[in-house]
């Protein structure tokens, strides 16, 4: 039985000045804000880091499909898994 992750969704609040340099580093690095924003939360998330760097990523390298270039997926945080 496959397990189901169901994302939180939370507004908050952010004082202009952050907002819009959040909206300029989001725009250099070419991702949308939402993203961007997510990926820093992920990142500094704890949790999330032990997910990564234990159980799940000695996973990792037996998911790797053989003769891919990882470069050519679509999916940013697959290509990073997958390239560990």
């Amino acid at each position: 039985m496959e397990t189901i992750v169901t994302p939180h969704r939370k507004l908050i609040d952010l004082k202009p000045a952050v907002f819009d340099s959040l909206t300029l580093e989001a725009k250099r690095t070419g991702v949308s804000l939402k993203k961007y924003i997510e990926d820093l939360l992920e990142s500094a998330c704890p949790q999330s880091n032990e997910a990564v760097s234990g159980r799940i990523g000695r996973l990792i390298g037996s998911a790797k499909p053989k003769g891919v270039d990882i470069h050519a997926i679509g999916d940013d945080r697959l290509q990073y898994l997958l390239s560990k």
